[in-house]
C-alpha cells in the first residue's frame, strides 16, 4: 500500500511517510499481509515481485497530494497493470487510477454535487454519510443483490468522464462513487473509505480485493510449475517477441559455442523502430529507462530464440550487461537495468538467476538510453 508524506517546514530531512493504521488493520482482517511502499520508483519492479496486490490509499484530510507521490503512484499503477497485479484505489487512489484509465480528475466537486449529499460531513469519516446508487448489472449489484447500502465520505475532489472503466456506483447527486476497471487484472476504485469498516459491504470490498490478489498469486504459481512456456508468460504480460533484427555492421546477432550463447548488444526496438532516445538524468526518466531496458531484453531474447531454435531450450543465464546513456551526475544505472532483470525473472522463474553489470556511458548507438547484452546456457549441445 502507498502512504502519504508529511512535510516539516524548513526541515527536508524530517519528512515522514504516514498511513493510518486502519488501512493495515483492514487488509490484515481481510486475510492479507500489509506492506507499506515508499516513493522509490527504481524499486517498483522489485516491489511487484513480492506484492500480490496494490492498494493506492487516500490522502490525509485537508492535505493536497504532492507531485512526488502522484508521479510515483502513476508509475506504480502502470507497472501493476502491465504485470497483472490486482489494484484497489481508495478516495485519492480511486481518482488517480480512474484518471490513468482515461477519466478526468477535478479538484472541485462537479456542479451536480449539492447540499443534499454530504461529501465532507465530518473531519473524520467514522460514520455513514449517504447512500450509494448501484448500477444494475454491475459487480456491486451482484454483491449487494437488492440490498441498499450507505458509505462514509471525506473528499473535495472527484473523478468524472469516462475511460477504460465502468461506473458501478454513484452518490445520489450523481458523483462517481466506484468503478471497476476494464483491465486484464482486477481493478476497483471506491471514493469512500472502506478501511473504517462501518458496514458489512466495506468488509466485503476489502475481502474481495485480498481474495483476488491471492487468486492471482495462485494462478502465477501454477503457471510457473505446470510446464507453461515462456511464450505463455509473454502472452500473460501482453508481450510478444520482436523479429530478430539484422545487425547494422560487420557482426552477427548472436554466437553459439557448445551450450553457451552470447547475444550481441541490443537496443530497445519495437516494431522495428527505436522506443525512445535521450539520456538518463537528462530527458529520460528512470521509469522510461526501465521500459527501454525491457524492450532491449526482448530484442536480445529474439536473437537467442533464433540461434537456439526456441526459448524452451534455454537452461539458464550467465550474465546480463546493461549500458545506460546518462548525464555525468546520474548514479542509478542499476535501477534502470532492473527493468531487464525483473522481466527475465518473470519469463524464466525457475532459471532466471544471472550475474550482472550496469555501466554508465555518455552515448549509445542510435541515441538510445539503454543497450542490453546477454549470455545464456542451452539445455543441450545439438
Amino acid at each position: 500500500m502507498t502512504p502519504d508524506i508529511q512535510e516539516t517546514a524548513n526541515a527536508a530531512t524530517e519528512r515522514e511517510y504516514v498511513v493510518r493504521a486502519n488501512y493495515a488493520e483492514a487488509i490484515a482482517e481481510a486475510g492479507g499481509i500489509p506492506l507499506i511502499l515508499p516513493y522509490e520508483s527504481g524499486g517498483i519492479s522489485a516491489a511487484l515481485a513480492i506484492a500480490d496486490g496494490i492498494l493506492i490509499t487516500g490522502a490525509r484530510p485537508g492535505a493536497e497530494v504532492t507531485p512526488h507521490r502522484s508521479e510515483f503512484e502513476k508509475a506504480l499503477i502502470r507497472r501493476a497493470l502491465d504485470v497483472g497485479r490486482p489494484l484497489l484505489g481508495i478516495c485519492h487512489g480511486m481518482q488517480l487510477i480512474g484518471e490513468f484509465l482515461g477519466g478526468t480528475f477535478v479538484t472541485d466537486l462537479p456542479e451536480m454535487a449539492d447540499d443534499r449529499t454530504a461529501h465532507m460531513p465530518h473531519d473524520v469519516p467514522d460514520r455513514l454519510a449517504h447512500e450509494i446508487v448501484v448500477e444494475p448489472g454491475s459487480s456491486f449489484a451482484g454483491w449487494l443483490a437488492d440490498a441498499k447500502t450507505s458509505v462514509n465520505s471525506l473528499h473535495r475532489h472527484a473523478l468524472t468522464g469516462s475511460g477504460r472503466f465502468r461506473v458501478v456506483a454513484r452518490a445520489p447527486d450523481g458523483v462517481i462513487e466506484a468503478f471497476e476497471g476494464e483491465t486484464a487484472a482486477f481493478s476497483l476504485g471506491v471514493q469512500w473509505h472502506p478501511e473504517y469498516r462501518l458496514t458489512a459491504f466495506d468488509r466485503y470490498v476489502l475481502k474481495t480485493f485480498v481474495d483476488r490478489a491471492a487468486s492471482a498469486l495462485k494462478a502465477a504459481t501454477e503457471r510457473s510449475s505446470d510446464g507453461s512456456s515462456v511464450y505463455d508468460r509473454l502472452s500473460d504480460l501482453g508481450l510478444t517477441l520482436p523479429e530478430a533484427s539484422v545487425p547494422p555492421g560487420s557482426f552477427v546477432g548472436a554466437v553459439r559455442s557448445g551450450r553457451a550463447v552470447t547475444v550481441s548488444g541490443q537496443v530497445p526496438l519495437k516494431h522495428g523502430s527505436v522506443v525512445q532516445t535521450g539520456r538518463l538524468g537528462d530527458t529520460v526518466s528512470i521509469e522510461e529507462g526501465q521500459e527501454c531496458a525491457r524492450w532491449a531484453l526482448l530484442n536480445a531474447l529474439a536473437q537467442l530464440e533464433r540461434i537456439a531454435g526456441g526459448l524452451e531450450r534455454v537452461g539458464g543465464f550467465v550474465r546480463l550487461a546493461g549500458y545506460v546513456a546518462a548525464s555525468s551526475d546520474f548514479t542509478r544505472h542499476g535501477a534502470v537495468i532492473d527493468g531487464a532483470s525483473e522481466l527475465l525473472r518473470g519469463l524464466f522463474p525457475d532459471r532466471w538467476a544471472h550475474a550482472r553489470v550496469a555501466i554508465g556511458v555518455s552515448s549509445l548507438p542510435r541515441g538510445v538510453p539503454v543497450e542490453i547484452e546477454l549470455t545464456a546456457i542451452l539445455t543441450d549441445e545439438d
